[in-house]
């Protein structure tokens, strides 16, 4: 039985949301450790700091591997096409924000 979200379009949502649930789920136990708020991160840590967008958008997408094992075992293999997409696509801008803050 085929499962009715198995589609490459749904993974590569669920990668996108992945994304934004990663941001703030980082966003929410940096300001904890820190004690500072989540704006704060978001502006001057996420934003304005070119040194750590690299490293936000890595911790970011390994959500993104955990959502693809899952889909994984339900076999749910254009589910985890559009997720491997979304990752993929990730890489360049990692590379791209790691040569723009000077440490590739």
């Amino acid at each position: 039985m085929r499962n009715r979200l198995d589609k490459n379009y749904f993974g590569f949502i669920a990668g996108l949301l992945g994304i934004i649930l990663g941001f703030f789920l980082l966003g929410f136990a940096w300001s904890i450790t820190n004690d500072d708020s989540i704006s704060y991160f978001i502006n001057n840590i996420a934003i304005k700091s070119m040194l750590y967008r690299d490293s936000i958008l890595t911790a970011c997408t390994l959500l993104n591997v955990g959502i693809f094992y899952l889909a994984l075992r339900k076999e749910m293999w254009e589910f985890c096409r559009g997720i491997m997409l979304l990752i993929l696509l990730s890489v360049p801008m990692i590379i791209w924000f790691q040569m723009q803050a000077g440490i590739a």
